[in-house]
């Protein structure tokens, strides 16, 4: 499948903590996911840390994915000791903090969206509010900005909110 993904034809275009998943076939790949633990191109293959163990795979074969949630907790590389390792760790380094597992990501994504999406979209009602618009056209004007990023009950009810504070109801 190199052709489908070039980008991932050799072990040079990876790196330590990446996660991957492996081809299946043509239509799918593992529903599981690796963490790449070691990178050896002098023979051409990495070393995957995968739910079942740590296993030598062929680049050609594996595809990074985005670590969104669900990313396996890899807190310790269960590969064997070999002059490659050593190699690797050392040109490439050992596996990264950030592959480690955290309880604090689910509460930094919430923080992050209530911060900056949140007040973004009441500082735009409020500017609507001060142009003399009513509750549908403020509605239609943070919609069509807002609308990919939240749901539609969180514009309807911050709108309401701040038109009921503002009007002191």
């Amino acid at each position: 499948m190199p052709a489908l993904y070039p980008m991932t034809s050799a072990p040079e275009d990876f790196c330590v903590g990446d996660t991957v998943r492996k081809w299946v076939s043509e239509r799918s790949v593992t529903p599981y996911v690796g963490i790449v633990t070691n990178i050896h191109p002098g023979i051409h293959k990495l070393d995957v840390q995968w739910p079942r163990g740590n296993m030598r795979e062929d680049p050609e074969e594996i595809i990074k994915v985005n670590p969104i949630f669900g990313i396996p907790s890899v807190s310790q590389d269960t590969g064997y000791g070999s002059y490659d390792k050593s190699l690797s760790e050392k040109l490439h380094g050992k596996i990264p903090k950030r592959v480690m597992p955290s309880d604090k990501m689910p509460i930094r994504i919430a923080h992050t969206f209530a911060n900056k999406i949140i007040g973004n979209i009441v500082d735009d009602i409020v500017d609507c509010y001060k142009g003399n618009l009513n509750e549908v056209q403020a509605y239609n004007q943070v919609y069509r900005k807002y609308s990919n990023t939240c749901s539609d009950f969180i514009i309807r009810s911050s709108i309401q909110k701040v038109y009921r504070d503002i009007k002191g109801e």
